[in-house]
């Protein structure tokens, strides 16, 4: 099949967040089950020492009745796969991606519908006839509806599919509604079923009813977008859905995330109980300033500064651990400053015990994951998650929340402790901080006392494999699935859908 690829982060180019990671390993694993993949990203200015030096052919892309832009697309080579990044100087030549670092760029509705519009056009100028175009976020949803609406006469797309993947539902672009005409947005499609959402435009929202097929990176957060806690208010979106929203577990790359040969840590390892995993450790503990003892249980965390990683429930829980219980604790991340703020007051109050970072190293990250004993990730929603991946990879123990991909993906030591020959990790359910602090004094009680346990635990984790490959032939069959069926029709639905 030939797949086009749209996104609008890559890893190996930028990356914000886990789109990034799933926009160059799956198309790294379709492309290695045979299939022409091209990936379409933006061509950013913090970049441009890559893709200015790449081919480029300029085009005209018409995003509306009143807006013609003219849009140079530069290819080239990333590893084996074949990446056009788009040029459009007054939408991307900026020295951040989606704000300047406090405030989300204002026309953000414009400049990824250039995206959008352009990658369907640079088919045309190509004459290469995509399958399946795989769309991915809001960034990118408005190519669904341009295949369906703009291109609906046109043969070249005729036999084409359009798919759109959620990796985080909570994102979806809302703006004012004078970008309706800017961004080729039809007035009768401005009602409550489509694009309308209160008294603004919903890009994801209006995109959703569009796509040939919908999916979602874990078949957990699948089953939570479809409820009214769990949709971000898009739940009857997804309920109505022409073919039922499909849940593919996302992937781990292991060939960036493999303790045998992460040239990141001071010693790989192959097994929890080499010395190279404890050599990590004291190394960590080194390099953070903390105290060296490879017998305090270091826990750790690495991610974005957000009320979705459940910082509110960590903050409290850090400080009793440090104020009553014997152990150490490694962050990093970035995001939110005044949860920034509260972990630096930790720190300056327990300097040799706690110590959080402020920011994102792509070796420090390798390195936490290596030297923790525990990773601890109490998400109010994870869509899938891929650090309690990296960490069973590392023979670091998972404390989780049992939400989304992380229910999907770690195993719960049950209470009674019979289910040590598959357990990988510790879980709770209630949004609490009292049940966060009680399932991790459960795993410090384990570490600390049941050591044989604890050995089974990372033994089962670093035996688990949750490859690319399975997921890409998943995506395939799915793809293969939505060219056998007739073209989503889109009926046109002025009702109020109840949720105004």
């Amino acid at each position: 099949m030939k797949i086009l690829f749209i996104a609008s982060e890559v890893e190996g180019f930028v990356k914000t967040g886990g789109l990034a990671d799933v926009a160059y390993a799956l198309p790294k694993a379709l492309h290695a089950l045979g299939h022409d993949v091209r990936i379409v990203m933006p061509a950013y200015q913090i970049i441009r020492d890559i893709w200015q030096q790449w081919p480029v052919t300029e085009f005209e892309s018409q995003i509306s009745y009143y807006n013609r832009e003219s849009v140079h697309a530069h290819y080239g080579q990333h590893e084996d796969l074949s990446v056009i990044a788009m040029s459009h100087e007054k939408s991307f030549a900026r020295n951040g991606l989606y704000d300047d670092g406090q405030y989300a760029y204002d026309d953000n509705a414009y400049r990824y519908a250039v995206l959008s519009k352009a990658s369907l056009d640079w088919c045309k100028v190509e004459n290469w006839q995509p399958d399946i175009v795989h769309t991915n976020d809001w960034q990118s949803a408005l190519a669904c509806f341009y295949v369906s609406e703009h291109f609906a006469n046109d043969d070249f797309f005729a036999n084409t599919r359009t798919v759109l993947s959620i990796h985080n539902g909570a994102y979806q672009m809302h703006c004012d509604k004078r970008w309706l005409a800017e961004v080729g947005i039809d007035e009768r499609f401005y009602n409550p079923h489509d694009f309308e959402d209160g008294n603004g435009l919903n890009i994801l929202k209006g995109s959703l009813g569009f796509a040939d097929g919908v999916t979602t990176v874990s078949p957990g957060y699948a089953s939570e977008l479809i409820t009214p806690m769990g949709g971000h208010g898009l739940d009857f979106k997804y309920r109505a859905l022409t073919k039922p929203l499909t849940g593919i577990l996302n992937g781990c790359d292991y060939d960036q995330w493999n303790p045998e040969t992460d040239p990141w840590i001071i010693k790989q390892f192959a097994a929890a109980d080499d010395a190279g995993k404890a050599q990590c450790k004291r190394a960590l503990q080194k390099e953070l300033q903390l105290d060296i003892d490879p017998n305090v249980p270091l826990l750790g965390s690495i991610c974005r500064l957000v009320d979705q990683k459940g910082i509110h429930l960590l903050v409290p829980v850090i400080l009793e651990l440090m104020k009553n219980h014997d152990c150490q604790i490694a962050m990093l991340g970035s995001g939110d400053q005044t949860m920034a703020n509260q972990l630096l007051f930790i720190q300056r109050q327990y300097p040799h015990r706690f110590h959080f970072v402020n920011g994102y190293d792509v070796g420090l990250s390798h390195r936490i994951e290596a030297g923790i004993d525990a990773f601890l990730m109490p998400s109010v929603f994870e869509p899938c998650g891929l650090n309690q991946i990296y960490s069973l990879r590392y023979g670091t123990i998972p404390l989780v929340r049992e939400v989304g991909g992380l229910q999907d993906t770690v195993c719960r030591l049950s209470q009674s402790q019979r289910n040590l020959k598959s357990a990988t990790g510790f879980m709770f359910s209630e949004l609490s901080e009292e049940a966060l602090l009680t399932e991790t004094l459960r795993m410090l009680d384990v570490y600390k006392n049941k050591h044989t346990q604890w050995r089974a635990m990372q033994r089962n984790g670093m035996a688990k494999r949750f490859s690319w490959k399975k997921s890409a032939i998943q995506y395939q069959e799915f793809y293969r699935d939505l060219l056998k069926s007739p073209k989503t029709h889109h009926a046109l639905n002025t009702q109020s859908t109840g949720q105004d």
